[in-house]
């Protein structure tokens, strides 16, 4: 006998992944099942040992790592046509039980040495016969005994000794994984009445891999049929009862064993986490496929279904167990493997339809309940959510929530947009405007939801921050102290900015009067001479001064031609004097901006339209005793239900108004109140 190839060339060419670390044993399994078949013991067993690294109990709850396995079966063992096929590169002794002729190749791979003793009856006289094999890259056949054996049964023992790394390190350290990874591999092997039992011993501790197939997985399980062009295809779903897994699969199987595992949680969003069946049990969910078409298309080291099989990136997310990071593959005569997928995934969803209901059920419950409280402007939404309910989150968080409305809205107008643009370029063609116009009608509805939801949302904020300043003129409750006039004023404009700093969403000057939102500058507690477009000497520091806006009606700069001062006080001062009168403060700040030179937009100075220039003062503050005696002082005019004051004082050209917070709040809430009860904000 010669060996007919470069075993170590072999080897080196032979690819296994890091997560495949078991499919040597894997492979060494399936040999033994074979020789039981052909054998047909009385008493079929494959028994798994697993040893370990040497060293002292220090009482630790992890076990030492694998170091090798040795595998015996009870099967027919090597006789002749057996030994020939394994000294035969790519041999195709086991073709028809879709044998590829490599499985020896995947042992050197991961372990220094397979040492095999096997007894087999001698078909011409009846001997019985034991070989030995030492099996490592310097293997030649002619190093190969055998002798007559005093054993009168037939079987096979492999032992793969000195695992080597990666694939040591990505091994199952604990029993029970071991177990459920061979159940996974040959789930289909398992459940074949003709199985036979497989034992696996870890020094004392021993498990029967049937049984915890039997009690985990074929206990409830549904097939489905069903043909992609004329090829036939099988699913079979599992309800797996096994308490260390989370993760819902789809295993692509081929010649009865594993190639690729897909999580199912990427095409079923449902599928997050552990499922409960009718009766409150907990179970992960495995869809396993099997198919002619599959077994034709595997590669030879059945890791794959593709020729060139790309190396996972380091962020590829493998679970603990995966037998393959999920790859999306094209297989011949135009049949993919998503097409595979999406049968899979139709069989999975209604096969768990109830338990889905019930989830999706649950979700747009929750959802309803927030958009309700905090997010009107989805609340257009709703009526689609049969179209987005399984993409939403399971048990989300408000924030979670949120995220994913916001990603179905945006959808929704990415979608609009399209029409829109379809419509325009349709329109040419069309020769009738009815037609046209059923058309654009449709798209205007939808449009016009999306102009609700954006007002609703912005109805939504306007209730929030006066509910914010509504509790911030609350004196607090432990020590009866009012918070500071700061607090009110970051409300209304952000602190120590000014209009080219804060977003329009950030300003909420409408509390004061709805004009005040058409303004072409605000500076908020900044100095006059801080502020450049302004080009005031002034280091007074008002706590908001607003432009109106610009309306040029002829070519170059236009003058500015109003201003607005607005001066806070804290809720419930009452230490008011003739020299802190806040009238006479908004004055002097008048006097500054008027003295000043407003920059335009070209850099270049612009006068104000006159020294006269109109001017709107606020001060928002309490009318407390103190208060009201500037104020007579000053000539001011109570309002008629005496919780303001107002007037116009001609020789400064100032128009004031003296607002309580509380009348402040009420007005808001007053020219608000539509928008409110309209959209149901409650």
């Amino acid at each position: 006998m010669e060996w007919r190839a470069s075993l170590s060339g072999q080897v080196r060419q032979t690819y296994l992944p890091k997560w495949k670390s078991l499919l040597p044993v894997f492979e060494a399994i399936m040999n033994a099942y074979q020789a039981i078949q052909e054998g047909s013991p009385a008493d079929p067993r494959i028994i798994v040992n697993i040893h370990r690294e040497s060293g002292l109990d220090l009482g630790l709850p992890d076990k030492p790592k694998v170091t090798g396995f040795t595998i015996t079966d009870n099967g027919v063992g090597f006789h002749d046509l057996n030994m020939d096929s394994f000294n035969t590169a790519y041999s195709e002794y086991k073709l028809s039980r879709g044998g590829k002729g490599l499985g020896r190749l995947i042992w050197l791979k991961a372990f220094a040495e397979a040492n095999i003793e096997s007894t087999f009856k001698d078909d011409v006289n009846g001997d019985y016969i034991q070989r030995t094999i030492a099996f490592h890259e310097g293997y030649s056949p002619d190093a190969v005994t055998a002798a007559t054996s005093a054993r009168t049964v037939t079987g096979t023992q492999l032992s793969l000794s000195g695992f080597r790394e990666p694939w040591k390190s990505e091994t199952p350290i604990e029993l029970e994984q071991i177990a459920r990874r061979i159940c996974e591999h040959f789930v289909l092997i398992l459940m074949r009445p003709d199985c036979p039992a497989i034992e696996l011993r870890d020094g004392r501790e021993t498990l029967l891999v049937n049984r915890i197939f039997e009690a985990t997985f074929k206990a409830q399980s549904t097939v489905h049929p069903f043909e992609i062009r004329d090829q036939k295809f099988e699913v079979i779903g599992f309800r797996l009862d096994e308490p260390r897994s989370s993760r819902h699969r789809i295993i692509y199987c081929a010649d009865d064993r594993a190639v690729v595992t897909e999580p199912l949680d990427k095409y079923i969003p449902n599928l997050k986490g552990r499922l409960r069946d009718e009766d409150g049990n907990s179970f992960v969910y495995l869809a396993v496929v099997t198919g002619a078409y599959l077994n034709a298309r595997v590669n030879p080291v059945r890791t794959d279904f593709l020729e060139d099989e790309p190396e996972p990136s380091p962020e590829a997310d493998v679970e603990e167990g995966a037998e393959h990071p999920a790859q999306i593959g094209l297989f011949a005569d135009d049949i993919r493997r998503a097409d595979i997928r999406d049968e899979c995934v139709r069989f999975v969803q209604a096969d768990l339809s109830s338990i889905l209901d019930d989830i999706n059920a649950a979700k747009l419950k929750t959802i309803e309940a927030y958009v309700t409280s905090d997010a009107p402007h989805y609340r257009f939404l709703l009526r689609r959510s049969q179209e987005f309910i399984d993409r939403m989150p399971v048990d989300g968080s408000r924030p979670e929530i949120e995220a994913a409305l916001h990603r179905e809205l945006h959808l929704r107008e990415v979608e609009l947009k399209k029409q829109g643009s379809k419509v325009l370029l349709e329109a040419a063609k069309l020769t009738e405007y009815d037609e046209y116009k059923d058309r654009l009608t449709d798209f205007l509805t939808g449009n016009n939801e999306l102009g609700i939801a954006a007002l609703a949302q912005y109805v939504m904020h306007r209730k929030i921050i006066l509910e914010l300043f509504r509790k911030a003129i609350t004196a607090d409750q432990k020590d009866q102290r009012y918070p500071l006039e700061k607090v009110l004023h970051h409300i209304i404009f952000p602190m120590r900015a000014n209009v080219d700093d804060v977003l329009f969403s950030q300003q909420n000057l409408w509390i004061l009067d709805e004009r005040l939102n058409y303004h072409s500058f605000v500076g908020s507690d900044q100095r006059l001479d801080k502020i450049e477009t302004l080009g005031s000497d002034s280091a007074l520091r008002p706590d908001l001064v607003i432009f109106d806006r610009e309306f040029p009606l002829s070519d170059g700069p236009q003058p500015i031609s109003s201003l607005t001062i607005v001066e806070f006080k804290r809720p419930m001062r009452d230490d008011y004097t003739d020299e802190d009168n806040p009238l006479k403060q908004v004055v002097k700040t008048i006097h500054a901006v008027r003295s000043g030179e407003y920059i335009g937009q070209n850099t270049r100075p612009v006068k104000v339209a006159s020294k006269e220039i109109p001017t709107n003062c606020f001060i928002v503050c309490d009318i407390t005793p103190k208060l009201r005696e500037q104020l007579t002082d000053w000539g001011a005019t109570a309002t008629p239900d005496g919780q303001g004051y107002y007037g116009y004082h001609p020789n400064h050209a100032m128009y004031y108004e003296v607002m309580d917070y509380d009348t402040v709040l009420a007005n808001a809430e007053r020219r608000n109140r539509i928008m409110f009860d309209r959209l149901n904000v409650l």
